[in-house]
């Protein structure tokens, strides 16, 4: 990814991404999105190319220029995820980058959030409208007041497009996990309304624009196969996956079973997400960051399997057979003789088998020698004398007691417990 220019307003409220696969033939939508009816520095208009193209015109008026640099048939979600890591308003759009948009859109989509007396957006999947036609775009065109003619310009019937224009703020899109990179949705049908329903699952309301403020889209050159249109076969090419009724199959799929998180996350979207939490406590911290975004590897997983099955086959063992000769030797060699060499496994062979390097962000007894427990805390090892009781080594108090004994070296607090022993 590459990004050929950054100049936008350091805290636009809403930033608009518009996407190019090297097909668009003309970038009017830029003029029409630089004619809104609120001031410049509240939005800012990033185009984003999947393949490697850059067009002067697009230099000249879009705030940030990316191209992705992607190789054979295009992958539309990467692009909008480049958007979206660029992005720095509150909102992001996604709509059609050759569309015709009224000057009141922006002022529209902050009055959809409840953002016009400058508070911030509410949750909401806001969906936009579009007035789609046969006709190919007129030259000349200066004015949206005439594309209000519907008999004019023979707008079709107004329908529910969810890839032509989305709006969502920037946090839901991240927390979400952005746009699903999978492969299924390399191709031409596609679009923001894979993000749209997954937050819909998740809770959030959708609502669609009023009629009033819909974009206007003409036909291109090469029919899109709709209205009756017969598509190209480099379009028909350009559908990579199997689809429901012109909606990407893994898009329908989520939306229909609920899932609310993408197949395949976009790999800097999940590292902002994951820095995001807010963890309450130290001793869950020890779990937050123990894998990649990849989870556990097959060898990480079957080592703890091994894991597993030795500490059920050694509680089996234990039970079936070593608490049964223990028993055994007790009888046969008597209590007192017992209790010696019981004495003499606990202060001189179980230490040595303790795991001691075991986290230790709260004490953690490990344990008993001779007179003595055994206690970790963070980077520390304590001897606490039986005889104290209870002594609260998470304190300063605590850790300051005449009997404690302590040292930062497993084997030189052993030696300790023994020296004093002898003492």
């Amino acid at each position: 990814m590459i990004v050929h220019k950054s100049v936008s307003a350091s805290s636009p409220r809403l930033s608009i991404i518009l996407l190019d696969w090297g097909c668009r033939e003309r970038f009017t939508t830029l003029d029409w999105l630089l004619q809104q009816d609120v001031p410049k520095d509240q939005y800012e208009l990033i185009w984003v190319e999947v393949y490697d193209r850059v067009v002067d015109e697009v230099l000249k008026k879009a705030d940030v220029v990316i191209t992705c640099n992607q190789q054979g048939i295009y992958h539309k979600h990467v692009g909008y995820n480049a958007g979206l890591l660029h992005a720095r308003g509150e909102l992001i759009c996604v709509c059609d980058s050759d569309a015709v948009f009224p000057p009141d859109f922006v002022r529209s989509v902050f009055r959809s959030f409840q953002m016009e007396s400058g508070g911030s957006a509410v949750p909401l999947v806001l969906m936009h409208y579009e007035w789609r036609t046969s006709l190919l775009y007129p030259e000349g065109l200066a004015d949206t007041e005439t594309l209000k003619d519907s008999e004019r310009w023979q707008w079709w019937p107004l329908i529910v497009n969810e890839g032509a224009c989305m709006t969502v703020r920037r946090a839901d899109a991240i927390r979400f996990g952005g746009f699903d990179e999978h492969p299924s949705y390399r191709g031409y049908l596609c679009g923001p309304y894979d993000l749209g329903w997954r937050l819909i699952n998740a809770g959030w309301q959708e609502v669609w624009h009023d009629e009033a403020v819909a974009l206007w889209h003409f036909a291109h050159p090469d029919p899109i196969g709709t209205n009756g249109q017969r598509a190209s076969l480099k379009q028909l090419l350009e559908k990579a996956y199997p689809h429901i009724n012109g909606h990407a199959l893994t898009a329908v799929e989520a939306f229909s079973t609920g899932r609310f998180q993408p197949l395949r996350e976009n790999r800097n979207i999940w590292a902002l997400r994951m820095r995001n939490r807010r963890i309450g406590s130290e001793l869950e911290t020890r779990y937050a960051d123990l894998t990649e975004q990849s989870g556990y590897s097959f060898l990480a997983v079957w080592s703890l399997w091994l894991s597993l099955a030795k500490e059920i086959i050694g509680q089996y063992l234990a039970d079936r057979v070593w608490i049964p000769f223990r028993k055994g030797i007790v009888s046969f060699l008597g209590p007192r003789v017992a209790g010696r060499l019981r004495a003499m496994y606990q202060d001189r062979i179980l230490p040595r088998r303790i795991n001691y390097e075991v986290p230790a962000d709260a004490p953690t007894l490990l344990c008993s020698v001779k007179r003595y427990n055994l206690v970790k805390f963070k980077d520390e090892y304590f001897a606490v004398p039986k005889s104290i009781g209870h002594l609260d080594l998470s304190t300063d108090e605590g850790r300051v007691h005449p009997d404690l004994l302590v040292a930062k070296n497993y084997e030189v607090i052993l030696e300790k417990v023994h020296v004093a022993s002898r003492g």
